[in-house]
C-alpha cells in the first residue's frame, strides 16, 4: 500500500469506526454506583450536608438548610493510551493485528470510570470522605448518641450477614437524632461471591429449608475487578440522585491522531499514533449509603 493523505483518511476512518463499535458493546458498572458530575474546572468542591434535608413544618421564618458544613475537593488528573502503528506495516497492509488492539483501547476508556471508582472502592478504609474519617469505618460521628459504622468486619457473606448489615443500613441517624431512611437495596460482589449472592437473594428456601426472607431484598452487581478481593462485599443505597460515590468528568475520553507525514513521530520513529486522553477524578458520596463487610 502506498501511503497518502486518501490511505490514511481511509485508516483513520476504519480505527474509528472499530473504536465505536467496541464503545458501545463494552458493559460498565460506574453509572449503576456513582452520581457523574461535569466538572468545568482544575478541580470541584463540594458542599455535603451531615444529613439528607427532608420538610418541617413552616413555623416563623424559613430555615437555611447550609450546604458548607463538610467541604470535599477532588482534583482532575489527565490519563491517557497510546498505540503506534508502525510505518512498514501499513505498506505492506498488516494492519489486522491492530484492529483488536484499538478494539480493546476503545474498551479501556469506556472502562475508565470503573477503573477509578474501583481504585477509591477498595481504598476506603484509608480514604477519607467528606466527615474527615475514611469513608469506610466505625466512628462516623453523625449520630449525636454516638458513632455509626459501615465497615463491617468479619462479616462473610450470608443470609444472617446479609441482613444484619442491611438491618444496621436502615437504622442510620443523622444529627437530629431521626433515621435517614437508608434502604440498601443493590450487593455488590467480586466474581468467587456471585454464586453465594445470588441465591442469597433469589432463593425461595434457605439451605434448612425455610423461607428465605431474604429473597428480592436486592438485586446483584457483579464486578470483575474486586476479584482481588475475593471476599469482601458492599451493600449500597443507589436509589438517590446523590450515589455512595461520585465520577468526576472534566474531559470524556476522545480519540485522537498524529498522522501527518510531517509529525516527529513519524519522521523519526515511523510510528503514526492514534490515542486516547482523559480527564477526570473519582471520590466518595455520602458514607451512609454504602456498607463493606468482609469475611
Amino acid at each position: 500500500m502506498i501511503i497518502t493523505p486518501a490511505t490514511i483518511a481511509a485508516l483513520q476512518t476504519t480505527f474509528s469506526s472499530i473504536y465505536r463499535s467496541a464503545w458501545d458493546a463494552t458493559v460498565d458498572w460506574g453509572s449503576r454506583v456513582a452520581t457523574t458530575v461535569p466538572s468545568s474546572t482544575r478541580s470541584n468542591t463540594y458542599g455535603w450536608m451531615k444529613r439528607l434535608p427532608s420538610l418541617r413544618k413552616w413555623l416563623g421564618p424559613r430555615l437555611i438548610q447550609n450546604l458548607s458544613a463538610h467541604k470535599y475537593e477532588l482534583t482532575n488528573e489527565p490519563y491517557e493510551l497510546t498505540v503506534g502503528v508502525d510505518r512498514d506495516d501499513i505498506e505492506d497492509d498488516n494492519l489486522g493485528v491492530y484492529n483488536p488492539i484499538i478494539g480493546d483501547m476503545a474498551r479501556s476508556a469506556r472502562k475508565w470510570p470503573d477503573q477509578l471508582l474501583k481504585t477509591i472502592l477498595q481504598g476506603g478504609t484509608s480514604g477519607l470522605g467528606f466527615d474527615g474519617v475514611a469513608f469506610f469505618a466505625s466512628t462516623h460521628a453523625l449520630d449525636p448518641a454516638g458513632n455509626q459504622s459501615n465497615n463491617f468486619t468479619g462479616t462473610a457473606l450470608s443470609d444472617v450477614n446479609f441482613g444484619s448489615v442491611r438491618a444496621a443500613m436502615g437504622s442510620y441517624k443523622g444529627e437530629d437524632g431521626e433515621p435517614l431512611g437508608v434502604m440498601p437495596q443493590l450487593l455488590i460482589v467480586p466474581p468467587q461471591l456471585e454464586d453465594t449472592a445470588n441465591k442469597l437473594v433469589t432463593a425461595e428456601y434457605g439451605a434448612n429449608g425455610a423461607t428465605n426472607v431474604q429473597r428480592g431484598q436486592a438485586s446483584v452487581l457483579v464486578i470483575p475487578e474486586l476479584a482481588n478481593q475475593a471476599t469482601t462485599w458492599y451493600l449500597a443505597d443507589v436509589s438517590r440522585p446523590i450515589k455512595p460515590l461520585i465520577f468526576q468528568n472534566r474531559k470524556a475520553p476522545e480519540m485522537v491522531s498524529k498522522t501527518a507525514p510531517t509529525d516527529d513521530n513519524v519522521f523519526h520513529q515511523r510510528q503514526f499514533l492514534w490515542g486516547v486522553d482523559a480527564r477526570g477524578a473519582a471520590g466518595y458520596g455520602p458514607w451512609f449509603l454504602m456498607a463493606r463487610a468482609i469475611a
